[in-house]
């Protein structure tokens, strides 16, 4: 076998410090032996392995038995697809190999394994320059190899969970916090940008608003400290295409270490939760007015745990039960005091229903600890969890018990109707919202002869004087197109065919959005009238001057009148109040059970009661304005003006009025008028507002003389002191403004404005009472300003 030629040397001479060439040899195989790198040599163009240290049999997984004197690729034949090529080409060219990372499957430990190796193969050359052989010298890179593939995927799959999260998510690299990343979430939710209008940017290039916010400093902080940062509905304002807008974020920006452990970047995960935190904020202000609006109606409230059935409610519940309000009840014994009958027919089903579909409604008795019977109304509202399972229950709670009793009342009330109509001699007739009579009652088939068929198939007209038909036409198409009462004479033809006058009348009937619901009309003979029509007028000419000569007794009597308003109008609220109480009830509760004609009784009913209310609270405070005492104190005028804005703070907030002020003077004045002239003032600017546009008041005052006052009344040589209310509302016509004054005068319809035209005329009085004037001045569209002039003294 041929000899390593680095070794074919002559043997040294004694002392020469050389060995002979056999002794080179074998300290060189025992140094290869001993390399912690695999060595091999191949001999020939078979690839004979001539030898083999012990770290290329354990990467080969071989003994020496096995590869030393036998051909490469009979021992390891699964490397020869990759090797052989190699080896061929070294051994023709005699240029060594490099390989790095050379990937190869190897059959080892008994299973086929991938292996990565960096490795030589240096050609051996002889003297000759022939190449016999190849030094193979290898290095297992297995682990590194996979580690630093395993370190990519790592990479990537955390992109990956970047990119793909559900949250928005982004990675800010460096103390410019450049945006490295940025998930589809964040970009479309928050930063309503595309990916290439940020990536490789610095953060506040992008975003210069966060400059001004608290943000930047706290990303400075987590970078510089190395901690994790979280914080929960956090206010943020972000600027995009569409301007800028407002979010609650729940937030964490985790640090990024590298392996020597410092920070190199700044990962941020956003939750959007602008929504819920909009919607906490709507629940507390639906349960402050719910709150407000329970205490007035007579409402209890409660809150039942259906998991648990643990129930939360207030004392006004279990006062409806009758029992002290102090008095805790559980959702069970609850059931326990509603009428068997009704717990098993109605409560039960109504809460099997509310488990399906959400909503909890039912009327039902309750029999209260002395026996007896009482009946409330359940509302109720389901709430779920995230999956979807009912979680708890709300509610309120009131008694009905009046309402129902009023039921009974309600039907026979329209039994007696019908009665009373058809006993009435006087026509009493209905039409529908276009105009079509639908009743008549017996009156009108007595009268005319005709059958109630004839009458509702051939209509009205044909029992009306032809010469009249035409302005009856005209008449009632103005009134039901317009709304507004109907009112002709005409004549009727009667059974034996005479037609006799009758006075025709038709009253609108409205709801609460003044939509017109029925009309409502009476026809009344006044032939008789019609045929003495000169000697009325004669007489009408002689009691004119009667009530001339009449009037200055009346002008007398106003004081006494207006005291006895003032007493009377106490003893009229009461019944009013009930009856708006009792419809309303009847409306809420048995709307199904009335006609269309009783629904718009009743809604008459409450509209005419409401006007009638008002109009007595404006006549009660019209005639406390006239009366005869007059106790004055001294009274500081800011102190009235604020006591007035306390009561009016609810409408203020509703048109969000804007109310600027002068210091005001103290004056010697009646305290409860002034309040009074105050509040109709304020509520007077509030009302007579433009669309859109919010109320501002400034409120003046100072001293002017007597000469400069623009008032017929003003005395020149007194000194007054003013105060004026001046708004930017929608003004009036100058020539209005002694009218304004006037008890019953309005500028504007009921339907565009409420009110009952009595307001200002209290205000005047209130200053007549205090020896002061009035005036008014406005302008339609700028505003109007209202100036109080009281005397020095």
């Amino acid at each position: 076998m041929n000899k390593i030629p680095e070794f074919d040397q002559p043997a040294p001479k004694e002392g020469s410090g050389h060995y002979p060439a056999d002794d080179k040899e074998s300290r060189f195989r025992n140094v290869m032996k001993q390399a912690p790198v695999g060595i091999a040599i191949l001999r020939g163009d078979d690839f004979t392995v001539e030898m083999a240290n012990d770290s290329y049999l354990n990467v080969v997984d071989r003994t020496e038995e096995e590869l030393v004197g036998r051909l490469l690729f009979d021992v390891l034949p699964e490397v020869r697809e990759y090797v052989e090529p190699i080896l061929n080409n070294v051994l023709k060219t005699g240029i060594p190999y490099h390989g790095n990372e050379f990937e190869v499957t190897l059959r080892r430990f008994g299973q086929p394994q991938q292996c990565y190796f960096n490795f030589v193969y240096q050609p051996l050359h002889e003297e000759t320059g022939e190449v016999t052989g190849i030094i193979v010298v290898a290095t297992e890179v297995t682990e590194q190899v996979l580690s630093k593939q395993g370190l990519v995927r790592s990479e990537n799959q955390f992109r990956n969970l970047v990119t793909q999260s559900q949250f928005a998510k982004a990675i800010f690299k460096g103390e410019d916090f450049i945006i490295s990343i940025a998930n589809e979430t964040m970009l479309k939710d928050l930063w309503r940008r595309e990916l290439h209008e940020v990536v490789g940017r610095k953060l506040l290039d992008v975003f210069p608003e966060l400059s001004d916010q608290k943000f930047v400093k706290i990303l400075k902080d987590v970078y510089q400290k190395g901690k994790i940062y979280r914080e929960n509905e956090a206010l943020a304002y972000v600027d995009g295409p569409d301007g800028i807008k407002k979010f609650y974020l729940d937030y964490q920006y985790a640090p990024m270490f590298e392996v020597d452990g410092s920070v190199s970047g700044i990962m941020v995960s956003v939750n959007d939760v602008t929504e819920k935190v909009r919607f906490r904020q709507q629940i507390a202000e639906a349960a402050d007015r719910l709150s407000l609006a329970t205490d007035g109606t007579k409402l209890a409230t409660w809150d039942l745990n259906l998991q648990t059935f643990d129930l939360i409610h207030s004392g006004r519940l279990a006062s409806i039960f009758g029992y002290p309000e102090s008095t805790v009840f559980t959702h069970f014994e609850l059931r326990d005091r509603v009428h068997p009958d009704d717990r098993r027919d109605i409560v039960e089903p109504a809460f099997k229903f509310a488990l399906e579909n959400g909503t909890y409604y039912y009327d039902a008795r309750i029999i209260h600890p002395d026996k007896s019977v009482h009946w409330v109304r359940t509302q109720g509202k389901v709430l779920y969890n995230d999956d979807h399972v009912p979680h708890r229950m709300l509610g309120t709670m009131m008694d009905i018990t009046d309402r129902k009793q009023a039921e009974l009342a309600l039907k026979t009330s329209e039994g007696k109707f019908r009665t009373l109509a058809d006993s009435m001699p006087q026509f009493v007739w209905t039409g529908d919202t276009e105009g079509h009579l639908n009743y008549f009652n017996q009156s009108v088939y007595d009268y005319s002869g005709l059958s109630s068929e004839k009458i509702h198939g051939e209509g009205w007209l044909q029992i009306i004087h032809p010469d009249d038909r035409p302005e009856h036409r005209r008449l009632w198409h103005h009134s039901v197109e317009n709304g507004v009462d109907f009112l002709v004479e005409h004549r009727l033809r009667r059974f034996d065919g005479e037609y006799r006058w009758h006075l025709s009348r038709a009253i609108p009937q409205k709801n609460a959005d003044a939509a017109i619901q029925m009309w409502v009309g009476t026809s009344t003979d006044i032939h008789d009238s019609k045929m003495f029509i000169d000697q009325l007028e004669a007489k009408v000419q002689v009691r004119t001057n009667e009530l001339t000569i009449a009037n200055n007794e009346l002008i007398r009597t106003n004081m006494e009148l207006a005291q006895f308003a003032y007493v009377a109008s106490h003893d009229l609220q009461e019944p009013l109040r009930k009856i708006q109480t009792f419809a309303t009830r009847i409306l809420e509760t048995e709307s199904a059970n009335l006609s269309d004609r009783g629904k718009d009784y009743f809604n008459r009913m409450q509209a005419s009661s409401t006007r009638m209310q008002q109009l007595i609270i404006d006549l009660l405070a019209f005639s406390r304005a006239n009366a005869v005492e007059k106790l004055f104190e001294e009274t500081d005028l800011n102190v009235v003006l604020k006591n007035v804005k306390e009561q009016l703070n609810e409408l203020i907030l509703q048109k969000s009025a804007v109310i600027v002020s002068e210091t005001l003077p103290v004056k010697s004045v009646i305290v409860y008028q002034f309040e009074q002239l105050f509040m109709n003032l304020i509520a007077n600017a509030l009302k007579f507002t433009k669309p859109g546009i919010a109320p501002v008041i400034n409120i003046r005052s100072g001293r002017v003389d007597g000469q400069l006052v623009l008032l017929p009344e003003a005395d020149h040589n007194k000194t007054y002191e003013f105060i004026s209310f001046t708004d930017n509302g929608i003004g009036f016509e100058p020539q209005f403004k002694d009218r304004i004054f006037q008890v019953f005068q309005r500028l504007h319809s009921r339907s565009a404005f409420e009110g009952t035209g009595i307001g200002l005329a209290i205000c005047k009085k209130i200053v007549d009472n205090h020896k002061g004037l009035i005036d008014a001045v406005g302008k339609p569209g700028i505003g109007a300003t209202f100036i109080i002039y009281l005397p020095v003294d």
